[in-house]
Formats: structure tokens, sequence, C-alpha cells
């Protein structure tokens, strides 16, 4: 059976956009009567997954303003060092299909939330926060249309590093974005940073 799984990169308004196929030709599978090699004769059906990349270490050499680098040992005291990780999720514009999963691949400390429908600016980051210790910053506690929040990282201090996967079942535009107060907005600059969108269609 022939699969033609594709990933074409189109590059937005400084965003990586992926436009993604199915990875399915039923047309050949029912012309062939090869329903796959691995699923012991049962038609799948599922869906494909993809992988977002949550935040990320920082050890390679910078060019602004001149040439340094930030080595990372995470044999030492610190195994997470805060300082040298970068608060972005990648790619930030995402689209998929009904029924693909996407693994998020968390680099320190960070928190999956995903909604729907809304955006940004509604996210209530003021009233509805989590009150953690001193030495961990406040969490957004929001439940209006949320759908998924991932695992507490005020739990794991010394393996921040891990994956969590979700499944899209229903069409339609999801906000993710880190629960981390400061990671999702920046109050001196006053903007939005640490979010992004999965555009799941049928």
């Amino acid at each position: 059976m022939q699969r033609r799984d594709f990933v074409t990169s189109v590059l937005v308004g400084g965003l990586v956009t992926p436009v993604m196929g199915d990875g399915h030709n039923s047309t050949e599978d029912d012309q062939q009567g090869n329903q796959g090699e691995h699923d012991h004769g049962k038609r799948n059906d599922k869906g494909t997954n993809y992988t977002i990349s949550f935040g990320h270490w920082n050890p390679t050499p910078t060019n602004t303003p001149t040439q340094t680098s930030s080595p990372i040992d995470r044999f030492a005291a610190d195994p997470n060092p805060r300082f040298l990780n970068g608060h972005d999720i990648l790619p930030g514009n995402f689209r998929i299909r009904v029924g693909d999963t996407v693994t998020f691949a968390i680099s320190g400390f960070h928190l999956v939330l995903i909604y729907r429908g809304i955006k940004p600016e509604d996210i209530d980051r003021t009233n509805l926060l989590l009150s953690p210790p001193m030495t961990f910053p406040p969490l957004i506690n929001d439940p209006d249309n949320r759908l998924y929040r991932g695992l507490d990282p005020r739990a794991m201090p010394t393996n921040q590093d891990r994956v969590e996967v979700v499944g899209f079942n229903t069409p339609g535009r999801y906000l993710v974005l880190c629960g981390v107060l400061p990671h999702f907005f920046d109050a001196a600059a006053q903007e939005f940073v640490m979010f992004g969108y999965i555009n799941v269609r049928d």
C-alpha cells in the first residue's frame, strides 16, 4: 500500500504553517485489496500524529549583539535552567484533520492549555489564577471554553520535560497557550507571547 504523507511548510508572517494531508489513499487501498500490513485485516481509519514544540532549550551560539554560547549541562545542580529556555510554540499556526492527534513535546516549565473558539484576550489572566508557592510563577486557571489542561509543572521540578498527546475530533479553531502567566503575557511589553492556533478541518 502506498501512503502519500506530505508536509509543506509555508512561511507566512514569520510563522511556519504546515499544510498536511490525511496520510491515506482509500482509492488505492480498495483497488489493491490491501488494507494495511499491520492492522490485521481491519481498515485503519485513525488519523495522523503531528508534533508541536512547546518550549525549547537554547545552548547554541547567538549573534546578537555579539556571538555568545550558553552550554547546558542537565547533570548540573539545576537541570532546568529557565533563563536558557525558549518560550515558543512551534509551529504557531497548525492545520490538521478531524481524528488526528498532536504530540506536545514540552521542554521546561510550561503548562499546556487548549481552548476552543476564543482568542488570547478572552483569557482571564487577572482573577482566575492558581496561587503557587513563591518559587513558582502563577498559573492561569480560566476554565471557560477550556478543553484540555496538561500536567501541573510544579509537580515535576527535577524533570520538567515530557510529552502529552491530545486528540482533535471536532472541526474548529483551537487556541493553544502556555498557562504559565509570564510566558503567555509579557507584562513589560503588554503583549501575548506563548500561544498559537490549531485549525481542525474535516
